[in-house]
């Protein structure tokens, strides 16, 4: 079972303007924008629920997230805020929750640019050199979105 952690270990508010920018440049902001089945939307509602409940780990929550956004996304709004999340992880390593509302955000995210989930090894460096296997081009836009930190 995964320890109930605090949210306020983190900037849950730094992850949740990433994701707004993303929103923003969403062609559904204005109408048919439908939270519920869009990757961003799930993502923007569980950092809402850790600021409400004060908590870090939501178990259960990695199976809801939505399985049939097919919106296309922009690589490099979508790369700041892996980038976010990537500054805001603690590097658990073996202790890496997928529950943990920065992995939420970050495979949400992942879901939508990358067509492989990436296994989080709980490090940084070592998720960044995962990501240059499967997409080069995203891997060099996200480390240059980390240098801007």
């Amino acid at each position: 079972m995964t320890d109930i952690r605090s949210a306020g270990e983190v900037d849950l508010a730094a992850m949740d303007a990433s994701l707004e920018k993303i929103c923003q440049r969403c062609d559904y902001v204005e109408s048919g924008c439908r939270p519920d089945n869009c990757l961003v939307g799930f993502a923007r509602k569980v950092l809402k629920f850790a600021r409400q409940k004060n908590v870090l780990d939501i178990p259960g929550a990695v199976k809801l997230i939505p399985q049939h956004d097919f919106k296309p996304y922009e690589q490099e709004v979508v790369a700041a805020g892996l980038a976010e999340t990537c500054r805001q992880c603690r590097e658990c390593r073996d202790n890496h929750s997928p529950d943990c509302v920065i992995a939420l955000v970050r495979t949400c995210l992942e879901n939508a640019i990358l067509t492989e989930n990436i296994d989080y090894p709980g490090s940084v460096f070592l998720y960044l050199a995962r990501i240059k296997e499967q997409n080069p081009e995203l891997a060099a836009t996200l480390a240059r979105e980390l240098k801007k930190s």
